[in-house]
Formats: structure tokens, sequence, C-alpha cells
């Protein structure tokens, strides 16, 4: 899994930087050439609209889950002990993978219906309804990306309950943490001062 990771994480940081490149490049040729020759290349921003800020913008998604630069909140895992943080944290993962599927699906559904319909650009005659079929694609590989996710943290977990090993959580939380845990906290609750 660790090498389809790495993998897919190259490629799509490849495609990505390509498209950037390659937006880079029309833009300032379009600009150039208004500019200079007066003579615009027709369509560039319908190109930039409709083909390469949704591919820069979908491919991001999968990247940054496979980066794990997606926003997360952790402020029950970090509580948790960690085998009650492995559930949550596959739960997490297997609700972000049926959340992403059902985007998939909406995005089938709607690249059809622009396929059926030969969907253009507003104002020009540019075909855009291939596009919509990155929707799905990225979302299914959104969705594979968590379930992997969810396959590595459930085997750590099971590893961990095979080993033995103790739990370093529970050694600093429990009967030491409360011999000498923090008296002044208590009294002052207590109203009691020592």
């Amino acid at each position: 899994m660790l090498t389809f990771t790495k993998v897919l994480n190259k490629y799509l940081t490849m495609v990505t930087a390509a498209a950037v490149i390659v937006m880079m490049v029309h833009i300032v040729t379009h600009a150039l050439a208004r500019s200079l020759l007066d003579a615009p290349i027709y369509g560039t921003n319908e190109i930039v609209e409709y083909w390469y800020l949704p591919i820069v913008a979908l491919l991001g998604i999968p990247a940054a889950q496979l980066q794990k630069e997606h926003i997360t909140v952790t402020m029950l895992t970090e509580r948790a002990r960690p085998a009650t943080a492995s559930v949550f944290t596959v739960f997490a993962c297997i609700l972000g993978a049926l959340v992403s599927i059902a985007f998939a699906w909406f995005g089938l559904m709607k690249a059809l219906a622009n396929m059926a319909i030969g969907q253009t650009a507003d104002v020009s005659d540019i075909i855009t309804w291939p596009v919509y079929f990155l929707v799905p694609i990225v979302f299914v590989l959104l969705a594979v990306l968590y379930v992997l996710d969810a396959v590595v943290i459930a085997r750590s977990g099971a590893a961990d309950r095979m080993t033995g090993e103790p739990d370093v959580n529970l050694a600093i939380d429990g009967p030491t943490a409360e011999k000498s845990g923090d008296t002044t906290s208590r009294t002052v609750a207590d109203g009691h001062d020592q």
C-alpha cells in the first residue's frame, strides 16, 4: 500500500504541476498576443475556468489526503487512549469514504447529464463536459485512500494489542498520576489551603 500511495502522490503532483505550467504559459501568451499583436487567443478565459482550474483544484483533494494536509480536528482523539482513538479515526475514515462515494455518484450523474447535452462554456462553443468526469474519478480515488487509511490504522491498532505492550497513556493517567497529581487544584476546588 505504501508503494501505491507514493506512486499516486508522485503522479498527482506531476499532473497538477503540468496543468499549472500549461495554464500559466497559456495565460501569458494570451496576454502578450492581446497586448502586442491585438490578437488574443480565442476562449482563454473559458479554457482556464472550465479546464485548467478544475483539474488543479480537484487533483489537489486526493493529493492533500495523501500528504495528510486536510484540516483535522483532534480534540476527541488526542484525549482518548490509543485504542479508542484508533476506533474514532477508523470511523472517521469510513465516514469520509461514504461521503466521497456520495460525491462521486452525484458527480457521475452530473457528468452524464452534461455529456448528453454536449455542455459547452457559457459564451463560447468550447466543449466542457469531459472535465465533469474528473469529479467522480477524484472522489472514488479519495474514498479508496480513506479505506486504505482505515485499514492501516486498524492493523496498527491490532498489532499493538497483539504485542501486549503497556499503554503509555494508561501508565501516565493511572494510579501514579492520582498519587502525584496536582493537589493544589484539588485543594483550591475544595476551598482548603495547604
